[in-house]
């Protein structure tokens, strides 16, 4: 039960109930987890969207890492953000990769490598159409305005899925990258003056990545971003609240009653606008 209809919707739900969409990160959950066993506090709850046909399966939209973590620190239950499609505004997002720590032509001799993908140079337009018509997995924009395409048969989402991985996987094993919504790398060039190229993504929608989870295939780390409105951040939840051998219905009702006495206290505050946060 919601203590303000427009409140984000706060649930302690299973561990076990919640299912990634996408690859963990090994090198962030593990430091995750220990930072939560330190701190004591669960801070942003993960963004979670329940499965169709089962009440007790729970698609994690934001938050794999997180749960990762959960699950190393042992928790029974977490306490997550639950949206509905139709009462709250969820959209993803699709961020593209900004190679870091490798060279250009160590860059493509590594996608030129992947299993069942044709690297091709190409134009701005052409790249572009091969990317909506769904032709290409991703576009690689270069230095000097040069482009190619990641071109490949992939007939059906586990296809396309399972390729997204062997490209992502060719250059993370090797390099680091940052996430940008830029679509060239000229755009991008001033913060990342040493940047090998940028990787530039097909828009997913909710739909596939949810048919995704249900064939059992889960997307790469770093591809894709939930918008959600309203979103809870900065909960600051008692993580001795999650761990204790109380039952979940003991735990839900303490969860409301924290959110009661928060909401009296005034320390709850709703910003409408976008907002960038830089003490993160």
């Amino acid at each position: 039960m919601r203590i303000l209809p427009d409140l984000p919707d706060l649930r302690i739900l299973p561990t076990e109930a919640l299912h990634p969409h996408e690859l963990a990160e090994d090198s962030r959950a593990g430091p995750l987890a220990e930072a939560l066993r330190r701190e004591g506090v669960l801070r942003n709850p993960p963004i979670v969207l329940r499965l169709a046909g089962d009440p007790e399966r729970y698609l994690v939209l934001d938050g794999a890492n997180r749960t990762t973590a959960f699950r190393q620190l042992g928790l029974p239950h977490v306490l997550a953000q639950v949206v509905h499609p139709g009462d709250n505004q969820v959209s993803v997002e699709t961020w593209n990769h900004v190679v870091l720590d490798l060279g250009e032509p160590d860059l493509l001799r590594a996608l030129a490598s992947v299993e069942g993908i044709a690297l091709e140079d190409s134009d701005a337009e052409s790249a572009r159409r091969d990317l909506t018509q769904g032709a290409a997995l991703a576009t690689l924009s270069l230095r000097g305005g040069r482009v190619a395409s990641l071109l490949g048969p992939f007939p059906d989402l586990r296809r396309r899925i399972a390729g997204l991985n062997r490209l992502v996987h060719a250059y993370q094993q090797r390099a680091r990258f940052e996430r940008t919504n830029a679509r060239s790398l000229e755009e991008v060039e001033a913060a990342f003056p040493t940047a090998a190229g940028l990787v530039v993504f097909r828009s997913l929608d909710v739909e596939e990545i949810v048919d995704g989870v249900s064939a059992g295939v889960l997307l790469p780390a770093g591809l894709t971003r939930f918008v959600v409105s309203p979103r809870a951040l900065r909960v600051n939840y008692p993580l001795a609240g999650l761990a204790s051998g109380e039952d979940r219905e003991a735990k839900q009702r303490a969860l409301e009653a924290w959110l009661r006495e928060r909401v009296a206290g005034r320390k709850v505050r709703y910003y409408a606008e976008a907002t960038y946060l830089f003490d993160e």
